[in-house]
C-alpha cells in the first residue's frame, strides 16, 4: 500500500463477515477514506456497507460469493 499510496487503489473486501471488523473491515474504510484515488468495492451476503463518509469511494454488492464467482467464471447472466 506504501507504494501505491498516490496512485489508484482498489480495496477488494469479499464476503467479510461481522466478526472480522477490526481484522479487515475497519482498515479497509480508513484506507479508503485517506487515499486520494483509492475505492472499496465490498461484496457480502448480508449487503452491509461502508460508513456514508465514503460517499462515491465505496460500492457494495449484495450477494452470495460462491453464486457471483460461479457466474463469473461460466459467463452466465443468472
Amino acid at each position: 500500500m506504501r507504494e501505491r499510496s498516490n496512485g489508484r487503489v482498489l480495496l477488494l473486501e469479499l464476503g467479510v463477515g461481522e466478526m472480522t471488523p477490526g481484522i479487515i473491515t475497519l482498515p479497509f474504510w480508513s484506507m479508503a477514506a485517506k487515499l486520494p484515488d483509492a475505492h472499496l468495492l465490498s461484496v457480502n451476503i448480508t449487503g452491509d456497507s461502508a460508513p456514508l463518509q465514503l460517499g462515491s469511494k465505496e460500492e457494495a454488492i449484495q450477494a452470495d460469493l460462491s453464486t457471483l464467482l460461479s457466474v463469473t467464471r461460466t459467463g452466465d447472466g443468472a
